[in-house]
């Protein structure tokens, strides 16, 4: 590890997290002196070699937390907080009195986008044009006024209801959530029951394909750095988080992400989801990440440094041309997303059973194929992984 870059201090939350993992990573392999936060003890990227101190924070939107981040922040002379689990300018409490400290956007808008899927559709419906294209089949529903049955048949089924905490009624802390409505009819009764807690939906059909994302670093008003992944596996098998994925390319997906990014003038990283269908080359997007994301380790695999570049761009170091990650890198979780994903399918009865019996070969090629990475079992850093499995296994780590 070199020295710190002119000394500079970087708190990194959410050490928990996969993202917040391959933050600490990132920043420590480039010589910043990495603080890593988590709000419990037996947060897995607390124990990891590249963090040059740990804390544990208390709950976050207390007095408690208050008090702790400003005292730790003055403390250790902290330059830059990386958002993630909660920490960042839009956060609760003392938060917003920091955001200089945080590397992205501070208009509380803009931040509401990336916590909202309703107000981030709704914004780029405003703005139209490029931003608004390649948008799946989808409503925005005001609770005020629920639309009957027949005005969100076009949509297709099943409808998926996605709510956002952010416009949870104010005393009910309804969660963010999503939940699956098997037609227009059953999706008009379940907007009914959710109308006390929630000042609006958006309700979105099914769109088709794989899942793929737009990894993005804007700043400035420039992307500086950019690549792509499409998803191989997901947990569980049906679709969920990602837990098998190979750095890719795809032209106009890349300059449909770059558009939304630059309608809402967003700075900072980002991570562009969206469905893509291989038959048909149509893709719809799903959501955008304006944080740290979970596949962030294909990148550094890759060579696309994303939190790295991120703190540097913030103390002034741009680099003059976009970095770009290298294609064709394979990258999984697998313990515990890629054991859940061969699980699911060998559970599901569904499913034939010779494509069980391909799902078990192809999970022995891949353990044994030295070109695939793991998210975990990181270069200077494998312990996480050991340590992860021993938990998995209910082993004293």
């Amino acid at each position: 590890m070199t020295g710190h870059p002119l000394g500079r201090v970087v708190m990194v939350p959410a050490a928990q997290s996969l993202g917040g993992i391959a933050a600490i990573r990132s920043l420590g392999r480039a010589g910043y002196a990495v603080h890593a936060v988590a709000p419990t003890a037996d947060a897995l990227g607390l124990h990891s070699r590249f963090a040059t101190a740990t804390a544990v924070h208390p709950p976050l939107g207390s007095g408690a937390f208050d008090d702790w981040f400003t005292n730790y922040v003055a403390r250790h002379s902290v330059e830059l907080v990386m958002p993630g689990g909660g920490i960042a300018a839009n956060g609760p409490g003392c938060l917003p009195r920091f955001a200089h400290m945080f590397p992205t956007s501070s208009d509380q808008r803009l931040l509401d986008l990336g916590e909202s899927k309703f107000l981030l559709f709704e914004a780029l419906l405003a703005a139209g044009g490029a931003a608004a294209a390649n948008l799946p089949p989808c409503r925005l529903v005001d609770f005020a006024a629920i639309p009957a049955a027949a005005e969100l048949e076009s949509l297709g089924s099943p409808l998926f209801l996605k709510l956002d905490a952010v416009l949870a009624v104010p005393g009910t802390d309804a969660p963010a959530q999503v939940i699956r409505s098997g037609n227009a009819t059953a999706a008009v009764a379940d907007l009914a029951r959710l109308a006390p807690d929630y000042r609006g939906a958006l309700v979105q059909g099914f769109v088709p394909g794989q899942g793929a994302g737009v990894f993005l670093l804007r700043w400035n008003g420039r992307i500086i750095a950019r690549m792509m992944h499409l998803r191989l596996h997901e947990m569980p098998h049906t679709g969920g988080a990602s837990s098998l994925r190979m750095s890719w390319w795809h032209d106009a997906m890349m300059t449909d992400a770059i558009a939304k990014l630059e309608a809402i003038d967003w700075q900072g990283v980002a991570m562009v989801e969206y469905r893509w269908d291989p038959a048909t080359d149509v893709f719809c997007l799903m959501e955008m990440n304006l944080r740290f994301w979970g596949s962030m380790h294909l990148a550094l695999y890759a060579g696309a440094d994303f939190p790295a570049l991120l703190a540097d761009a913030f103390f002034g170091k741009v680099p003059p041309a976009p970095v770009e990650g290298q294609r064709g890198v394979v990258c999984r979780h697998l313990v515990p997303f890629e054991l859940g994903y061969l699980t699911s399918l060998l559970r599901d009865p569904d499913v034939r059973w010779t494509r069980k019996l391909a799902a078990l070969g192809e999970a022995i090629v891949l353990t044994c194929d030295p070109r695939v990475r793991s998210d975990l079992l990181f270069p200077g850093d494998r312990g996480l992984f050991w340590r992860q499995l021993g938990s998995f296994l209910g082993l004293r780590t």
